[in-house]
């Protein structure tokens, strides 16, 4: 029975690896199992940090004040591209090339791990609201301004930063077992020592030359048409 169950494994992600992961591994003695983020996972990613901004921005969050200018996040394909690149070669350190021609790049990386081989196709899908938030929840180390130890926190939330994109990989890592790690890349990048994530107010974005979001209160637009990038279709 344990043999069967095995081959079982074995056959599922067989499927998983050509059916989804790239034709050259990049990973270096890791076995890139499956890559990418669909249209639905750029929603939620949007979603989820657009969701966190807002309640920044409305000075909803225990200890912290209001913002005068927050951006609402788009979809960035360039970003997106760039992050998928880095996650696909299962590198757990900064991506030093990811600075683009626009502006420079702030990053933020996660992964998880598990010993237990995937039973389903679920088991090797990214949790991205569960890891932006895991980001987020790093203002209880906030202090006022830019540390490294608030620093996922501090980009989520950097009111000039507009753009996002994201890539993910799943990989099994011989020394720690099978892996979900997450990339995304965020423009203008934030997390510029002695400068405060926002300026402290009530939001006024016009202000600031911009429009209100008509999604997310308290956050400003340029009114983008395709909020998910180029490739998707909804948002």
């Amino acid at each position: 029975m344990e043999s069967r169950s095995m081959r079982m494994v074995a056959i599922l992600l067989a499927v998983w690896t050509y059916g989804s992961a790239p034709g050259c591994l990049a990973c270096s003695g890791k076995t890139l199992l499956k890559t990418g983020v669909t249209c639905q996972e750029k929603q939620e990613i949007l979603e989820e940090h657009n969701r966190l901004r807002s309640s920044i921005a409305l000075g909803q969050v225990r200890g912290q004040p209001g913002a005068k200018f927050m951006m609402e996040m788009v979809w960035d394909d360039e970003l997106a591209s760039v992050a998928q690149r880095w996650a696909d070669h299962c590198n757990e350190n900064h991506d030093s090339a990811r600075h683009i021609k626009r502006f420079l790049v702030g990053q933020n990386l996660a992964r998880t791990w598990t010993t237990k081989p995937p039973k389903a196709q679920l088991d090797t899908e990214p949790e991205w609201r569960k890891q932006i938030n895991k980001w987020f929840d790093e203002v209880r180390l906030y202090r006022n301004t830019y540390s490294p130890i608030s620093g996922h926190f501090t980009q989520v939330i950097w009111g000039e930063t507009y753009a996002v994109g994201c890539g993910f990989s799943y990989y099994y890592d011989p020394w720690r077992g099978y892996t979900k790690n997450y990339v995304c890349n965020y423009g203008p990048s934030g997390n510029v020592l002695g400068i405060k994530p926002y300026v402290h107010g009530w939001p006024e974005c016009h202000a600031y030359g911009v429009e209100f979001s008509s999604k997310y209160s308290g956050l400003c637009t340029h009114n983008v048409y395709y909020p998910l990038g180029s490739y998707c279709a909804f948002g």
